[in-house]
C-alpha cells in the first residue's frame, strides 16, 4: 500500500521461504510500484519477518535497486499495514453476507 493506493494482493498459504518472498517481490511489488508510482522514487517497508532478512532477499532488493526502510523489528505500532488490516476487518464486520 502507498499514499497512491493499494497494490496487488497475494494470498499466501503456509510458511513463506526466502525464494517464495522473492517471487512475491518480483511479481507483485515491482509491478505495483510501477503502476502506482511510475518513475517516482519510493521506499519499501516490510515487517522484518525472518524470510525478509535473509541474505538472498537482501541481495535481490539491492540488485533491483529497492530502497528499504531500516526500522526495528517487532514494532507493529510503526507498521502502517496494521492499520489497513484493522480497517479491512472493520469493513467486513459492517457487511452482511447472504448464504447461497
Amino acid at each position: 500500500m502507498s499514499s497512491h493506493g493499494v497494490g496487488r494482493l497475494h494470498i499466501v498459504s503456509g510458511t513463506v521461504k526466502a525464494i517464495d518472498y522473492i517471487g512475491i517481490l518480483q511479481n507483485k511489488l515491482l509491478p505495483t510500484a510501477r503502476d502506482l508510482l511510475g518513475n517516482q522514487s519510493w521506499i519499501f517497508q516490510d515487517d522484518n519477518a525472518p524470510c525478509h532478512r535473509t541474505k538472498v532477499v537482501q541481495k535481490w532488493l539491492e540488485d533491483h535497486t529497492v530502497n528499504s526502510m531500516n526500522w526495528p523489528g517487532q514494532s507493529p505500532d510503526l507498521n502502517p499495514i496494521e492499520n489497513l488490516w484493522f480497517k479491512i476487518g472493520y469493513e467486513f464486520q459492517r457487511k452482511t453476507f447472504k448464504q447461497t
